[in-house]
């Protein structure tokens, strides 16, 4: 009792700094949607899209504009959520290597680049699209940059402030839009924000959050990660590093790690109640994967058009 009073007071204070309120009300022409995750499955996934016609809008995430499968399948909605995505400046957009994280982790710039690629890809998106955005990054050079050169592109502004306490006072400030589970995976936000903005049926796929079998410990005790995803990444593996507060380079522990892993599917649990409550159906798609908080369905179970 006395945590969830001292989390619901926190919450509130990071409420009154970080949300904004009053956020336009979003309403889907189709209250259905299907998330594309980009983990290895998707593969099979975008396979079963590209040669059925579904009457489901898509909604891909992070670098998907990248892939080929992007411009043939035209989504309807996009999201980031990752602060890397939008936190940097014009210099970074026109030379990644001037990226401040570039000086202690020098493989970023490979990261930088590709994000620098995936929006000079949608800066060529010929449909209309719906790109859900942070409010905290709505006003990033990249996102104005994105609204001066493409017109097909509507952004949509939503609260990503997590928020902890008692379960009705979370639903109450979830419903104004003004707070969000912890999200340490976007298809959680994708999710959260799908329920926010008026869709009732939510599918997923490509979520097959298996990091924890695509590390390694090097003899320095320095954790390696193999990305996995369903597209080749340029920046296949890399060391999981940290700046810390005196401005070295730290390493991030297994502990640090699994901990991230335990805020992911707690994250993932939270939603799913928070859809139960609102009396929303979320669908898992992921053949096989790691997520085990909402019901799963082959994709087949799609409406055909």
């Amino acid at each position: 009792m006395i945590s969830q009073l001292i989390q619901t007071a926190i919450s509130c204070a990071k409420i009154a700094i970080r949300s904004k309120y009053f956020l336009p009300l979003y309403q889907p022409k189709i209250p259905t949607i299907v998330i594309l995750g980009t983990g290895p499955s998707a593969k099979s996934a975008l396979e079963y899209l590209k040669t059925n016609t579904i009457n489901t809008p898509l909604l891909a995430v992070n670098k998907f504009s990248c892939q080929p499968d992007f411009f043939q399948l035209k989504p309807s909605y996009y999201l980031m959520l990752d602060m890397y995505f939008f936190d940097f400046t014009e210099n970074v957009y026109i030379n990644p290597a001037q990226h401040p994280i570039v000086a202690f982790k020098p493989d970023f710039e490979q990261t930088q680049t590709m994000i620098n690629e995936t929006w000079e890809a949608l800066k060529t998106v010929d449909w209309p699209i719906t790109f859900f955005v942070p409010q905290l990054y709505n006003n990033t050079f990249i996102v104005n940059h994105l609204r001066k050169t493409n017109k097909n592109i509507t952004f949509i502004t939503y609260n990503y402030t997590v928020i902890n306490g008692f379960n009705r006072f979370k639903n109450w400030i979830y419903n104004q839009r003004l707070g969000s589970p912890q999200c340490e995976n976007v298809i959680n936000s994708c999710i959260m924000t799908c329920i926010q903005n008026g869709f009732s049926t939510i599918y997923f796929a490509g979520a097959d959050h298996n990091f924890h079998i695509n590390i390694n410990v090097a003899d320095d005790n320095t954790i390696i990660r193999t990305e996995s995803h369903f597209y080749e990444d340029k920046n296949l593996k890399h060391p999981l590093l940290k700046q810390n507060p005196d401005g070295t380079t730290g390493k991030i522990t297994l502990k640090e790690l699994f901990h991230s892993l335990v805020k992911v599917h707690a994250g993932y649990e939270e939603t799913r109640r928070y859809g139960d409550y609102k009396g929303i159906s979320i669908y898992n798609l992921t053949p096989g994967g790691y997520v085990d908080a909402f019901e799963r369905r082959p994709i087949e179970s799609l409406e055909k058009g």
